[in-house]
């Protein structure tokens, strides 16, 4: 017993350093890529003819490029990898080999540096996972302990996208396992203490967005945040349901090749961001901007329905990337326009756009994923408004009631059913072995 829980203790410490190292140099390039973007783009505009073939062609040749890593050295790289790294826990498919690290490193940071809408988290996630495995092999003999540490791994990655070492550890219980163990427990705490210590060593310590203190909505006000709980889980459906159709809508394209379409694919979101250079990439400096009350009205149902678009049409790419991140994006501002809607109609309502822009990305993120508790505890990390649990709560619920009532099937189980389709399964095989995996 002791030694397990040093082999396994040591080997989740290990694996947290491993981990905030590649996880914090992935968002520190990340942030210096946005920053090469944007400065390109505003030179660009100096030829108002000829400038938009810049951001065109850093779309098509990031996305083109991210995509061809992908199938030519490490296809299970495609995506965001959290489904895959589910399916492995679940003994649906074998473990990911590390040598995807650093494809889904360099595809990361070409597609989202291009301006592709897609979250960090994916990667960091994946890479999580990939990165326990070397550790694991020296110090780990048994292999449920093997499956442990690679979940904690995961999480870990979650942890250092987000900040969040509390969220990304919820996420290995409450999503990515659906099990909570002793075991799992010593390990998942160790790698996401450990990680998000050394990312905040080369990063800094501080909160993911700066939020402004608000007034607090009284408590007997509920009913915005069930309000938009509720919508946010019809939003989610549909979101959840535009991402699948279009990356089917990309498969009927077989005769072009799938570097083709993501070259395609990014081409358009550079024209995109010729016009609107904000409104491109994972989306931080947007969700900052809504929770800054920054945006009228217009803006924010612009930044709305853009960014519902863009996202989907952004994965349909099969580059490396993830989904949480636009989910946070699109939750803020679908949060702050419902406010601002009310307040605009009944001026002495007096509702914070702030606050529902906060309680909006747990709500979304709960819409889409069905994991609540790892939304709202991500969200009270990221931006320190732990004075909103009620409302998060409240919305949480919401979103996840509507969701299920329309039979909406979370991302995520959509994602791993069609991963495990493609990878030469029957449909009847997929329902064997998901079924199998429900009751480990």
């Amino acid at each position: 017993m002791n030694s397990r829980v040093l082999r396994i203790s040591t080997a989740s410490l290990l694996a947290g350093i491993l981990i905030g190292v590649v996880g914090g140099a992935f968002r520190y390039l990340l942030i210096a890529a946005d920053g090469l973007r944007d400065t390109l783009i505003l030179r660009a505009h100096a030829w108002p003819l000829t400038g938009w073939l810049a951001p065109v062609a850093l779309g098509l040749v990031g996305a083109g490029v991210a995509r061809f890593l992908v199938v030519r050295f490490a296809p299970h790289a495609a995506g965001s990898g959290i489904q895959r790294v589910e399916a492995v826990f679940s003994g649906e498919v074998r473990s990911t080999p590390h040598s995807i690290v650093p494809v889904k490193f360099f595809g990361g940071l070409l597609a989202m540096g291009s301006g592709l809408a897609l979250g960090r988290e994916g990667p960091t996630v994946q890479m999580g996972a990939s990165l326990s495995l070397p550790v694991s092999r020296f110090l780990i003999r048994d292999a449920e302990d093997g499956k442990i540490l690679e979940a904690a791994g995961a999480g870990a990655g979650l942890a250092v996208a987000f900040n969040a070492p509390i969220g990304g550890s919820i996420f290995v219980f409450e999503e990515l396992t659906s099990s909570f163990t002793p075991w799992l427990l010593v390990a998942t705490l160790a790698a996401a203490t450990v990680a998000v210590w050394v990312m905040r060593l080369m990063l800094g310590n501080a909160l993911d967005f700066r939020v402004p203190q608000v007034s607090l909505t009284e408590s007997w006000r509920i009913w915005p945040f069930l309000t938009i709980g509720a919508l946010l889980g019809f939003a989610g459906a549909v979101y959840n349901a535009l991402t699948i159709g279009l990356l089917r809508l990309s498969d009927r394209f077989s005769k072009l090749s799938t570097t083709y379409r993501a070259a395609v694919i990014g081409a358009a979101v550079g024209l995109i961001a010729w016009f609107a250079p904000a409104m491109v990439g994972g989306g931080d400096n947007l969700t900052q901007s809504v929770l800054n009350d920054r945006y009228t009205l217009e803006g924010l149902l612009t930044l709305f329905v853009l960014r519902f678009l863009i996202g989907p049409w952004s994965y349909a790419a099969g580059t490396p990337g993830g989904l949480f991140a636009p989910i946070l994006v699109l939750g803020a501002s679908s949060g702050a326009l419902f406010a601002g809607a009310m307040n605009h109609f009944t001026p002495g309502l007096g509702l914070s756009p702030v606050a529902l822009g906060v309680v909006g990305m747990a709500a979304l993120f709960t819409a889409c994923v069905r994991a609540p508790l790892t939304g709202i505890v991500l969200t009270v990390e990221m931006t320190g408004r732990a004075d909103l649990t009620l409302g998060l709560l409240a919305a949480a619920l919401a979103a996840m009631v509507v969701t299920m009532l329309l039979n909406s099937e979370p991302i995520y189980e959509s994602l791993k059913r069609r991963m495990l389709t493609q990878e030469g399964m029957s449909e009847e095989e997929v329902g064997d072995r998901a079924g199998a995996a429900s009751l480990r």
